[in-house]
């Protein structure tokens, strides 16, 4: 039995998201602070959400012995 496109659409994202989660969570934080923490001066977000995007690789690249 084939699967459908949209099954296959879906396995294929799924599969994209497993392996690449922790850049695809770092360029979130680094949107975030480009473009909301940067302009409004949120210093203290800042230093934050560079500790979380750091966390994120590091667990990423840690993470992905497999």
């Amino acid at each position: 039995m084939r699967a459908t496109p949209p099954a296959r659409l879906l396995a294929w994202t799924l599969a994209v998201l497993d392996r690449y989660w922790g850049l695809l969570g770092v360029a979130a934080v680094v949107a975030l602070e480009a473009l909301v923490f940067a302009p409004r001066g949120m210093t203290a977000a800042m230093i934050g959400g560079g500790i979380v995007g750091a966390a994120l690789l590091v667990g990423w690249l840690w993470g992905g012995s497999a």
